[in-house]
């Protein structure tokens, strides 16, 4: 994932040459986290140094991204996969009460989502499920949705690396995570090729692939656990949808992607 690392002080995913003095407003998601418990807000800092990675190029955001890889274009935490996004350079507004810049709910299917969510057809070109009062950011790491307690976030970005499949963009970002995360006791609970969830729509196809990972947050004062669904659709764009949350809400963060997935949508 060359020219990404992980900053553990704005809890995101970064290029090279940046920091968290070069966004400005998660932000998610993306949302420590883009929002973790009320993840405090980043702290100044000078640029970091590049690190292996993969490019990634963002969607939208909720927060500044933290843990999240190059090879997408992100979270966590994302591009990388980032999962505490910094404040977006360019608000969008609530997703709760959208506006002209803020994505707008789309018809929802006859099946009817669960209590406090709504869907949204997001600006960045696609459509999901949100909980309702989460607020949307955008930023280099992607699209987030993040809750108002910043504790919890939902981040969306494409993965533009060519000749990568969603397994082994999630291998090199779980191999960057263990390394800039070493000492927050990064673990990695699972990796592996999977399928649709059951539920999603028919654009995302079973050409998937999932990660999930845990580490602590000096700055959240809290153990996150995170799950990085990187799928393909059927026009063969990558994507990837990150939920993050305290451990101790585990496995609600499999449950908000379910929710997320069974309405998504290429717009």
């Amino acid at each position: 994932m060359s020219g990404r690392h992980w900053n553990e002080e704005t809890q995101r995913w970064e290029e090279a040459g940046t920091g968290a003095g070069a966004v400005s407003s998660p932000p998610p998601p993306r949302p420590e986290f883009a929002p973790p418990t009320p993840w405090p807000g980043p702290e100044e800092q000078g640029p970091p140094p590049p690190s292996p990675g993969r490019t990634r190029r963002i969607v939208l955001v909720l927060l500044g991204a933290a843990v999240l890889g190059a090879a997408v274009a992100t979270t966590v935490v994302l591009l990388g996969r980032g999962d505490d996004p910094q404040p977006d350079p360019k608000p969008t507004g609530s997703t709760a009460a959208p506006t002209s810049s803020a994505p707008e709910p789309t018809p929802s299917p006859t099946d009817e989502l669960p209590a406090g969510y709504r869907q949204v057809a997001d600006e960045a070109g696609f459509a999901l499920a949100v909980p309702e009062d989460w607020d949307r950011s955008e930023s280099k790491q992607g699209v987030f949705y993040t809750s108002p307690d910043e504790s919890s976030l939902i981040q969306v970005f494409t993965i533009t690396e060519p000749d990568t499949t969603p397994l082994e963009s999630l291998r090199v970002a779980s191999e960057s995570l263990s390394k800039s995360l070493a000492e927050d006791g990064y673990e990695e609970t699972s990796l592996e090729e999977t399928s649709a969830p059951e539920g999603a729509t028919e654009t995302v196809t079973d050409d998937a692939a999932e990660l999930v990972y845990a580490y602590d947050s000096e700055k959240l004062g809290a153990r996150r656990k995170v799950v990085d669904f990187s799928f393909t659709t059927q026009d063969g764009t990558q994507y990837a949808v990150l939920v993050a949350g305290p451990e101790s809400e585990w496995p609600e963060q499999r449950d908000r992607l379910a929710t997320a997935l069974s309405r998504f949508a290429q717009e």
